[in-house]
């Protein structure tokens, strides 16, 4: 009886183990990996006047942070804003800017893709984001991460109406270059 319990026992222990590792938090990211040029492919946000304000163009780090090369663009115009982040904890950061704004690295290959999750909180107001970037210029991913930034978009409540497609044209391109 007792071999018996302690087999049932560890069997449980086994499938619990295997449970918490399949649906734990994503695994951290080394950023070091990240470090450099980003296109943003797909954006999309719960407020159709922030969806294409603001986006990564590349990445850097510094000893104690991270820090995100946005292009924001206001009245028409583009310029390059530098925004500092502190690690949280696991892919999670917050970053130094009006508000308070936390990313969320949610998918990534440091040569091919990242997919982000971002939320901003200011003046009573919370804007959410799902954002999906590439190594190269223009150039979607494999339809696997393009159907999980599709799932996320929709799982936080975004509607396909308030998705950009920068594949085809970036409105702040030249201000890049």
């Amino acid at each position: 009886m007792s071999m018996t319990r302690l087999l049932l026992t560890m069997g449980l222990a086994l499938v619990c183990t295997i449970q918490v590792e399949t649906t734990g938090p994503v695994k951290d990211i080394n950023l070091k990996k990240f470090v450099g040029r980003w296109y943003p492919l797909l954006l999309a946000s719960n407020d159709l006047e922030s969806n294409s304000a603001a986006f990564i163009h590349s990445i850097d780090v510094k000893v104690n942070s991270l820090i995100f090369y946005f292009t924001l663009r206001t009245n028409g115009e583009c310029k390059q804003v530098a925004v500092f982040a502190n690690k949280l904890e696991n892919n999670k950061y917050k970053l130094r800017y009006p508000g308070n704004n936390i990313l969320y690295v949610e998918d990534a290959d440091p040569n091919d893709y990242l997919l982000i999750y971002t939320t901003n909180k200011i003046h009573g107001k919370e804007t959410k984001g799902v954002e999906l970037y590439s190594r190269q210029k223009g150039e979607i991913v494999n339809q696997e991460i393009k159907k999980k930034f599709e799932e996320m978009y929709k799982s936080y409540g975004i509607k396909k109406e308030n998705v950009l497609d920068l594949t085809k044209t970036d409105p702040c391109e030249r201000s890049l270059e």
